[in-house]
């Protein structure tokens, strides 16, 4: 956008290889660092993700 302005952070042509864990350590560190500990929610989450229960009904589109 503005020639001769370079806003890299760190100048690598795949920012990728640290972008990427550093996502997963701060979210990793999100989950360790918070105080909601819910277990119900929980529970309730996991079957939701096995099962699928609780999910919306198909929908068809014409």
């Amino acid at each position: 956008m503005i020639p001769g302005v370079d806003f890299a952070w760190f100048p690598l042509s795949n920012p990728a290889i640290i972008s990427v864990p550093l996502g997963f350590f701060l979210g990793w560190l999100g989950s360790v660092t918070s105080p909601e500990t819910n277990e119900l929610k929980q529970a309730e989450m996991e079957v939701r993700s096995m099962t699928g229960a609780g999910s919306e009904k198909a929908t068809v589109n014409h």
